[in-house]
């Protein structure tokens, strides 16, 4: 982006900006800790001092304002670190994770065309499908990090040691540019047809998110999250987001594998809030010991990515009874859409909620009219959290982001079909293509999963429409089962039937040792059909 014949930038500008509060509380709380990773406890002082050199040797790199720096690290301090360079440097960091499967990456490098990738040492197979790229997709720098594989795994990756880089950059960080408007993150996700989409979230997106959801939560400088999510991920980046704009502490985990070790690190850290996805609490709720761990200073949990079935929203009230729980819904492309206030938890346990603050949501019929209580109807948000569109992706914004009620205004089509009763809180149904169509009628695959997670002995359930000779297509049940537990199909079968319209109960059960997931916790739907 080009900056010449600019008047002169008020540094006062840098306020507007997502990484400030960084800056701010390293001035006002220098010694408080902001970090807890990799056996690490970094304060203020010293992340805002990293953030300033990382933004240096970014800048000798070549990166300017506009400029793509693409991040493949797991949860770490230099996934952080580089994070906050980036946005120091005036570029748009785009955290990508190591999951990522060559041919993914090298299809977001050649869309991103970035100026900087930081990459794990270990991917090897996909640093050296970067290296194949077109010369306008491969990085002008590389910065490894981590320990080198084994030698048998082949020759090593080209690139720059992260860490020797940074601690030979200087101090100084460079001037900046950027006001709120400008790209402060890209975040990928995959459309319908596995298409990659980099989701264009601006400075102004983010502080706004960061707002709102720490209202609601009703977050502190005294708060200590534990994020087990990936920050590769809207979910996750905005664990370290929200704390360290209120000035808290973030005890930042690598993954979620095994249950126990997470629920020992909460306590062990007195954590005041956990976010998480109904797998994760499936798993959680598993445990025969969870009630005997000491989460007396755990305040809140939230759930978002997708909805929790009632009986596990149930379960977590009875065992954790002074734990806030926040049932939450969004989207990539607005961050957080809603929640519903923990003491509606039981009244409503299906709902999620209302609108968050600075926030208008309504349900809209296909003919652009809005739903009456109790209709179902595609959810459209409007507001400052979201998106400016996705990125080099005309059609796909076009078909999101429409004519909202004020000249010159977009508003966003998320996609997913939900209904709003008569004290107007929300209800999801389906996403407009998880919808399935049997026998003549609709199905709601949330609406079949949360009664069969009411059968004694099930963790954790997913429905989904398959192939089916008779019927066209035919409602299918995945179903994880406690080990003890002696549910059968018929048992699944009986209960759905109990509860529901005879066309949602299931053709065809089958039993899981578990659910195939996403990094972020969702379940992969495409591998059960």
């Amino acid at each position: 982006m080009s900056t010449q014949h600019t008047a002169r930038r008020d540094p006062r500008s840098d306020r507007f900006l997502i990484d400030s509060a960084l800056r701010s509380f390293a001035a006002s709380r220098p010694d408080h800790v902001a970090l807890v990773c990799e056996g690490r406890r970094i304060t203020y002082r010293e992340l805002d001092a990293l953030a300033d050199r990382c933004a240096a040797l970014f800048r000798e790199a070549g990166v300017q304002r506009g400029d793509r720096v693409m991040v493949a690290l797991d949860n770490g301090v230099d996934a952080v670190v580089a994070y906050y360079g980036a946005l120091r440097a005036d570029g748009v960091p785009s955290l990508l994770g190591t999951a990522m499967r060559p041919r993914r990456l090298g299809q977001v490098m050649e869309l991103a065309g970035p100026r900087v990738l930081v990459a794990a040492r270990g991917m090897r197979e996909s640093l050296a499908a970067v290296a194949e790229l077109p010369p306008g997709a491969r990085p002008a720098a590389t910065f490894l990090s981590g320990a080198a594989p084994p030698a048998a795994a082949g020759p090593p990756p080209d690139g720059r040691d992260f860490q020797e880089a940074l601690a030979g950059a200087p101090g100084e960080p460079p001037a900046r540019r950027a006001i709120e408007l400008d790209l402060a993150t890209l975040c990928w996700t995959s459309g319908s047809t596995g298409e990659s989409k980099g989701v264009m979230l601006t400075h102004q997106n983010l502080r706004n998110s960061t707002a709102a959801i720490g209202a609601y939560l009703e977050h502190t400088a005294d708060d200590v999250i534990l994020c087990v999510l990936p920050l590769s991920h809207t979910y996750g980046l905005f664990q370290l987001l929200v704390t360290h704009a209120f000035g808290g502490t973030v005890v930042l985990e690598k993954g979620f594998s095994m249950p126990w070790p997470i629920v020992q690190r909460m306590a062990e850290e007195r954590a005041t809030g956990f976010a998480g996805v109904p797998t994760i609490f499936a798993s959680m709720l598993s445990l025969k010991n969870f009630a005997k761990a000491d989460l007396s200073a755990l305040r809140y949990m939230t759930n978002a990515a997708y909805g929790l079935p009632a009986p596990q929203l149930l379960r977590l009230r009875e065992l954790l009874p002074n734990v806030s729980f926040f049932a939450m819904y969004g989207q990539t492309e607005c961050t957080r859409v809603c929640y519903l206030p923990p003491s509606l938890a039981l009244e409503r346990p299906s709902s999620v909620g209302i609108a968050m603050p600075n926030e208008e949501l309504w349900i809209e019929r296909e003919d652009g009219t809005h739903a009456e209580p109790g209709e179902v109807g595609e959810l459209v948000v409007r507001g400052p959290n979201v998106m400016r569109g996705y990125w080099r992706n005309p059609d796909a914004t076009a078909r999101a982001l429409r004519p909202g009620p004020l000249p010159g205004e977009v508003v966003l089509h998320t996609g997913d079909l939900f209904k709003m009763d008569e004290d107007r809180y929300l209800y999801f149904v389906a996403r407009k293509d998880d919808i399935i169509k049997t026998r003549g009628e609709k199905v709601s695959p949330l609406e079949v999963e949360s009664v069969i997670c009411k059968v004694p002995g099930v963790v954790e359930a997913a429905v989904v429409g398959v192939p089916d000779q008779v019927l066209g297509v035919a409602v299918k049940a995945a179903v994880v089962k406690a080990p003890d537990a002696a549910v059968t199909a018929d048992d699944v079968r009986k209960k759905v039937r109990s509860e529901l319209d005879e066309v949602a109960v299931p053709k065809f059960v089958e039993f899981m040792d578990s659910l195939p997931k996403t990094a972020s916790g969702k379940v992969k739907k495409s591998e059960l059909t």
